[in-house]
């Protein structure tokens, strides 16, 4: 055994908890020998032992307090002993004399004996000397003792030196005993300590991942405002562009355009909800969604990307046209075959790619949807298809193409929580195939978009919107509706205007320079309630849609929030509602 700081502090602890009975034990002897002798006895005693005493708890206070002290082990083992056999030869020496003194008191001085030998074979020991040191001096004691006494009895002889070995090896055990007790202490805080250490680090390491997280957090809310800002003037533009007559050309050229923006969005709107979908906490989107029509525009957007590869894209559908019209998360359908069609135009140096869509009606109203994409590249060992869908797992192949073992994680994920399966197979011929399936509930049809139908009155409509390209936008989107629209560029003059009472709907934007949106609806809102004023229904427009965003404005008194891009749908819904108000 290594004796360390544990083992110091660890015996020091059982040392002061010794003293109070060998303290008592010495008071007890110094009154009997005050009582039965006289006090010069009694003094002598007292004196001796309480001064052995003062030294050992000083020893025992010092290897306590500083533990970890270089050579503490060595200097209390060597001074406990040192005390040990003080404290022991000076009551053995006490009790010969006393004998010696006053014979007629030999049964109350063997007693005492026998009670020395005990009370300090059982006490605390550091060491097998200190054990020696304890029991030699009152052995030797009851020895000379019995023999002067009881010479010509060899039975009464033998029976104190059967009662003195018995003690000792009791008394032997005992330290045994308190030598493993002592062991498991210390493994035990040893333990302890490295599980402290543990906690830690694993709150040292909570803390940086929350950091991380919060850092990730902000960094995703840049990235939605930066890019959903023009990405809104694109999709805005779009939509006024489409309600006007054009030639077909241009009209194609005009779908393509929503399309490629769309699937954007819904690309933008995936990587947002990133977080939530690693930790099983995404809820699905399920809303009317024409699957074969979605293939149709994944294969628009990407098929002069597949033609620049020197590769052909193909797109077949299995299944009535009506069981391929179904409610479902588009947006984790898209992600999950543009995933694989990402992955196939990486690994295939030649050849074609294949998207095949599969409608299986297994009930009513039911349909079981399968997808796959095929490509022509190196395939999927058998021992690797279960693996490469783990996060940060992939193939040499992936990793030399620079992907981060990422993609297929979240298509699993996205699938799962689809109540769905995920796989990977050969494709025929070579290559790689990967499906997966997903059941889904089907639907009369899908809702189009608002038309430009006005609402029930004109509206009197103040938006607040910093970026310029966005107030044209929001002039042109609103007076298709009808609308009479004043443009502000922040909150400052946002509550300036809602004071003239003449609006019918403010539209906020919530990052603005002067004063932001929130804290111009905290305004706008105490004015209210100061001056009597009608509530003036006040929507936020923002790019910052995270669900504790959406809660906030809601508690500053927003009476709800649209997103940008802005949805066609949702504008015209609350004007509707504004003006059935």
């Amino acid at each position: 055994m290594i004796e360390n700081a544990e083992h110091v502090r660890a015996y020091a602890g059982r040392y002061r908890d010794m003293f109070p009975i060998r303290l008592l034990s010495v008071a007890g002897i110094a009154l009997l020998a005050l009582w039965l002798m006289d006090w010069t006895w009694a003094a002598n005693f007292a004196v001796f032992q309480f001064g052995l005493y003062a030294l050992l708890w000083r020893e025992v206070e010092v290897a306590r307090k500083a533990p970890e002290r270089p050579g503490a082990w060595a200097r209390m083992k060597w001074r406990t002993e040192a005390v040990t056999a003080g404290v022991a030869s000076h009551t053995s020496l006490f009790v010969v004399f006393a004998w010696m003194a006053r014979p007629d008191l030999l049964p109350h001085i063997m007693m005492l004996t026998a009670g020395n030998l005990m009370v300090g074979a059982l006490q605390v020991h550091l060491s097998r000397a200190s054990f020696v040191a304890a029991v030699i001096p009152p052995s030797l004691a009851i020895g000379t003792i019995a023999v002067h006494e009881v010479g010509d009895n060899a039975g009464l002889l033998t029976a104190t030196a059967v009662f003195v070995l018995g003690v000792i090896g009791a008394a032997w055990r005992q330290a045994l005993s308190d030598r493993e007790t002592v062991e498991l202490y210390v493994d035990l805080s040893e333990r302890s300590e490295e599980l402290r250490t543990a906690l830690d680090e694993a709150r040292a390491e909570r803390e940086a991942a929350e950091q991380a997280n919060r850092a990730k957090s902000r960094f995703l809310a840049m990235i939605s405002h930066e890019v959903r800002t023009p990405l809104n003037v694109i999709l805005g533009i779009v939509e006024v562009l489409r309600r006007k007559k054009r030639p077909a050309a241009e009209a194609a050229l005009v779908d393509d355009m929503g399309d490629a923006g769309g699937m954007l969005l819904r690309l933008l709107n995936g990587a947002l909800d990133l977080s939530r979908i690693e930790s099983g906490q995404s809820d699905a989107v399920l809303a009317p969604t024409d699957v074969r029509a979605q293939l149709a525009a994944i294969g628009r957007v990407w098929r002069l990307r597949v033609e620049e590869l020197g590769l052909t894209l193909e797109i077949d559908c299995e299944g009535a046209a009506e069981d391929f019209v179904v409610r479902t998360d588009a947006g984790r359908v898209e992600q999950v075959i543009i995933n694989f069609l990402s992955n196939a135009l990486k690994l295939t140096p030649a050849g074609t790619i294949r998207i095949t869509g599969r409608a299986l009606p297994v009930e009513a109203d039911g349909v079981r949807l399968r997808f796959e994409v095929a490509d022509q590249g190196p395939g999927v060992p058998e021992d690797q298809r279960e693996r490469i869908f783990q996060p940060f797992e992939q193939l040499a192949e992936g990793r030399a193409a620079g992907g981060a073992g990422l993609g297929l994680a979240i298509c699993r994920a996205n699938v799962e929580g689809l109540g769905g399966e995920i796989g990977v197979t050969g494709a025929p011929g070579g290559g790689a195939l990967f499906w997966f399936e997903i059941p889904a509930e089907r639907v009369d049809g899908v809702e189009e978009a608002a038309t430009g139908a006005a609402p029930v009155r004109p509206l009197s409509v103040l938006a607040a919107e910093d970026h310029e390209a966005n107030r044209k936008l929001l002039r042109l989107l609103l007076e298709q509706f009808g609308a009479e629209v004043t443009l502000v560029e922040n909150g400052a003059e946002a509550v300036k205007a809602a004071r003239d009472d003449g609006f019918d709907l403010l539209l906020m934007d919530v990052m603005m320079p002067v004063m932001d949106g929130v804290e111009a609806l905290a305004v706008i809102r105490t004015e209210e309630a100061d001056r009597g004023r009608p509530r003036l229904p006040v929507w936020m427009l923002t790019a910052n849609v995270f669900d504790e965003d959406v809660a906030r404005y809601i508690a500053s008194g927003a009476d709800g929030v649209l997103r940008k891009p802005i949805e066609i749908a949702a504008l015209h819904g609350v004007l509707s509602t504004v003006g059935d108000a």
